[in-house]
């Protein structure tokens, strides 16, 4: 008898003892109508869309082994018997490794996603059922280990695991990569990301200190943000013709900076053909012979970021040349265009941007807003502006969960005159913040000012607005004496 035959002989004798109103004439009926409806299925998936229409997972009691399936959003490590349910949203294999043959899926639910290894006998089982991105599947019996790079939990099926086709997934597959820009803005890490190619590159020798080795580099963008992606040795022929203008869906991407890499578990899953909106998307939003006039810099773990002028808006020029200050000029040759919450930055590529001595100096707009002015703009986002005033008051940092995890945050209230505007600042800011003294005059550069959930504007920093002390408590009357 096949394991898979055995996985339903005790599937099937659980859900009768399950419902004991219930015949095993009567139940095999069921599954046999379920095989009918679709081909695809094997009856161990079969029973098991038979069993849950009849409510068999509701509960956790009395269903043997498989009292219900786990999310996947709540699996850690070193679990040893567990099964889930979800949708497969990329695949690759089988490869041969270490004398094991290993098929590897990534599957997820409303509640996160997993790596899942499949490794030997069970590969040609998995290979039989067909399966196609968005299918539903139930892994049962999977044990799970910690994945060395990123601490997360990935599940393993070996010997005594079954894998079971359920029928096509109500999500598309698709839905469960992020657009590079979010991954970006996450900050560093490793994502399932959808990107959009805009250069694919050449390839090259470099040396290493394991000898010679071929890569290319991959210009990726999304919806916002940019990245530049190096391909390294074998896996270049995988992404060897991919297109200008092809929409790529990669699992297991890792992110640092600017800069994309690939891991051992990465899956080049889907790609898309250049359309007329992707083609149109990349040149709107490349950026040639532009002259900027430089009116902050700022550094970051990424580079040097320019905050700079054309006369009209303001951008940021990232990264640019090293020894730029406020006052320079610069000559951007080759970039691209993108907008995040408002604000325009621009993306350099290699040697596309220099300092220059221009013919005539850009005058920079006046970006400063009185306090009086933000609380009469209550139907106006403004982004980039200069805000003054005394920070009278202050919360303790405190933790906020976001999308992206756990970051800090003060909350505070700046006031000049009678007019008075409450704040927050996020990370690396609210530190800055938090280490003020409160009487301080203190002035904002580069900050938005977005109405609040109470409908009262609120001044917001980021990691690009600068916090500059203009005047410590009592440093005034100290001068006048």
């Amino acid at each position: 008898m096949s394991e898979d035959l055995r996985e339903y002989s005790r599937l099937l004798e659980r859900v009768l003892a399950r419902f004991p109103g219930l015949s095993r004439e009567e139940l095999e009926a069921m599954v046999e109508a379920k095989l009918r409806e679709s081909k695809l299925l094997n009856r161990v998936g079969a029973l098991l869309l038979v069993a849950e229409e009849l409510g068999a997972f509701k509960e956790r009691e009395d269903v043997g082994e498989i009292k219900s399936y786990a999310k996947i959003g709540g699996l850690v490590p070193g679990l040893r018997d567990v099964s889930i349910r979800g949708v497969v949203y990329a695949m690759a294999g089988p490869v041969e490794a270490g004398g094991h043959k290993i098929l590897r899926l990534k599957m997820g639910d409303e509640t996160g996603s997993v790596n899942v290894i499949i490794w030997d006998e069970k590969v040609e089982e998995v290979n039989a059922l067909g399966l196609k991105l968005g299918d539903q599947i139930a892994v049962l019996h999977g044990y799970t280990r910690e994945r060395v790079e990123t601490g997360r939990p990935e599940l393993h099926v070996g010997a005594g695991g079954v894998v079971a086709k359920l029928g096509e997934g109500i999500k598309d597959p698709r839905s469960f990569y992020l657009d590079l820009g979010e991954a970006l803005e996450a900050g560093d890490g490793v994502y399932d990301v959808k990107a959009i190619v805009l250069d694919v590159g050449e390839e090259r020798q470099v040396s290493t200190r394991y000898g010679e080795a071929t890569l290319r580099e991959l210009r990726l963008v999304g919806e916002s943000g940019e990245a530049r992606l190096t391909i390294w040795r074998d896996r270049i022929g995988e992404f060897g013709n991919l297109e200008v203008g092809e929409a790529i869906y990669v699992t297991d991407l890792r992110i640092e900076g600017s800069r994309a890499a690939l891991t051992p578990r990465s899956i080049l899953a889907i790609r898309e053909k250049p359309t007329e909106e992707t083609l149109r998307m990349i040149q709107e939003r490349k950026v040639r012979e532009l002259i900027l006039r430089v009116l902050d810099v700022v550094e970051k773990r990424a580079g040097v970021v320019a905050i700079a002028t054309d006369g009209r808006e303001v951008v940021r020029v990232q990264p640019c040349p090293s020894g730029v200050k406020p006052g320079d000029h610069l000559l951007v040759r080759d970039a691209v265009r993108e907008v995040r919450r408002g604000r325009v930055r621009l993306l350099c590529f290699g040697s596309g941007v220099e300092r220059i001595e221009p013919a005539q100096p850009i005058e920079p707009p006046n970006r400063a807003v009185k306090l009086s002015e933000v609380v009469s703009s209550r139907d106006t986002e403004l982004t980039d502006v200069i805000v003054e005033g005394i920070l009278y008051t202050k919360t303790q940092p405190f933790k906020v969960r976001t999308r992206f995890g756990e970051v800090d945050k003060v909350g505070f209230w700046i006031r000049d005159r009678d007019t008075a505007v409450q704040g927050s600042a996020w990370r690396s800011k609210a530190m800055e913040i938090a280490g003020i003294e409160e009487g301080s005059r203190i002035r904002l550069k580069w900050v938005s000012i977005r109405m609040n959930v109470f409908n009262e504007p609120e001044i917001q920093l980021d990691e690009d607005s600068i916090i500059e002390v203009l005047e410590k408590p009592g440093q005034e009357e100290k001068i006048e004496e």
